[in-house]
């Protein structure tokens, strides 16, 4: 009987009860599509870095720290069996060495990256490079980043003068050749990379067989003399960011329910204000207080359960319209974060439940709060208007 009544009052409220629905339905698809932009962020920032530089992990040895350039040629190491024996799909060896160019006459400290062209684990537009199978002779063919090419000023068949270290320490140069100039999506290996092939830079460096570190596709076990760098320590930077940018994500949730308990809250009030004679009218038939806050609290409830119906059709309108776009980031190609496609969606149903599920809680207990008062009413007070002021 309670929610029959409930039922009619509620529709019977009309443009009123349809804003409220509105309003809370609304403020539930923004804060799952806020989540869902935040994991659909990171999981395309952590894939880019992962299919780019990362792969499954990387053998390096203890004391190496790609932070310290002044380091870098005391810690590379000849590869080991364990992972030369590895195909190709499986293994990427990589050799990073400091360097030098002088593009128009200035000088631009660079990150000198020999990679192995028979490699299949990283996805890297290096195809231009395998042209150049003979050994260096006086041009060393080089590919550069977009990045990396807007900096330095570069295009595809500009010449440079090229200087590095070779490992007994005597200081050489040669002239580069850009041979290609390609997008790539993580500016890690983009923005201060030039990108050679593994072979010539052995070559002009004296440092046969040698590698900075191993790219892997999954953990190969213990190796002698190096240490296994798990993708969660080498992806700890944009994690961390991420992590920070969720703290604003949480501040944006708490805002958009606030709103939504709000208006629900206000409409409510309004609601018990205006119909104090219809209350005293119930309780002079004998219905009990309790009762009364009953059938007001169902129809808070009931406008909880139509915003969620009204949010799943909302919802999956536009997170359909949005997954066919994407969000353009195209603004952010000089910036560091490893994404330069658009920015999809991934929802996750765990936390798509759990967030209706606590504004729905949120949406009924605004829905309580201002009919409390009512166990309190005097019935002859309620009839003349004046129990809630």
């Amino acid at each position: 009987m309670i929610f029959q009544i409930a039922l009619k009052n509620f529709l019977r409220q009309g443009m009123r009860s349809f804003l409220n629905v509105l309003v809370t339905a609304l403020a539930m698809v923004a804060v799952v599509f806020n989540l869902s932009f935040y994991n659909g962020f990171q999981d395309q920032a952590v894939r880019n870095m992962v299919s780019t530089d990362v792969a499954g992990g990387h053998y390096r040895t203890p004391d190496f720290d790609i932070l310290a350039p002044m380091e870098w040629e005391d810690e590379t190491f000849a590869t080991p069996d364990a992972l030369s024996r590895l195909p190709s799909s499986d293994k990427a060896e990589v050799l990073v060495l400091q360097g030098q160019i002088f593009p128009n006459r200035r000088l631009f400290p660079v990150q000198l990256r020999g990679m192995e062209m028979q490699q299949t684990l990283l996805d890297l537009p290096l195809n231009k490079l395998e042209e150049w199978k003979t050994p260096v002779d006086d041009v060393i063919p080089i590919i550069i980043g977009n990045q990396m090419a807007g900096k330095s000023h570069l295009h595809i068949g500009d010449g440079v003068v090229l200087r590095w270290r070779d490992r007994f320490g005597a200081v050489d140069a040669l002239d580069a050749r850009v041979v290609d100039v390609v997008p790539l999506i993580n500016p890690r290996i983009d923005e201060g990379v030039v990108w050679m092939r593994l072979d010539h830079l052995r070559q002009i460096t004296h440092r046969e067989g040698e590698v900075t570190w191993v790219a892997v596709e999954k953990f190969q076990g213990p190796v002698v003399e190096t240490l296994f760098q798990e993708p969660e320590f080498l992806l700890k930077d944009i994690l961390e960011l991420i992590r920070q940018d969720r703290k604003y994500a949480v501040i944006i949730w708490v805002i958009l329910i606030f709103l939504g308990g709000i208006s629900v809250f206000n409409t409510q009030f309004l609601n018990i204000f205006k119909r104090q004679r219809e209350i005293g009218t119930l309780m002079a038939f004998g219905m009990p207080p309790g009762r009364v806050v009953r059938l007001f609290t169902m129809e808070g409830s009931l406008a909880a359960l139509a915003a969620v119906i009204v949010a799943l059709v909302l919802g999956t309108i536009i997170f359909a319209w949005f997954q066919s776009v994407g969000l353009d980031v195209s603004h952010l190609s000089e910036s560091q974060i490893p994404i330069r496609e658009n920015i999809f969606l991934k929802i996750d149903p765990v936390e798509v439940i759990i967030s209706m599920l606590v504004i729905v809680a949120i949406m009924i207990l605004v829905a309580w709060a201002p009919v409390r008062k009512i166990s309190k009413v005097e019935p002859t007070q309620a009839l003349r208007g004046r129990a809630i002021t």
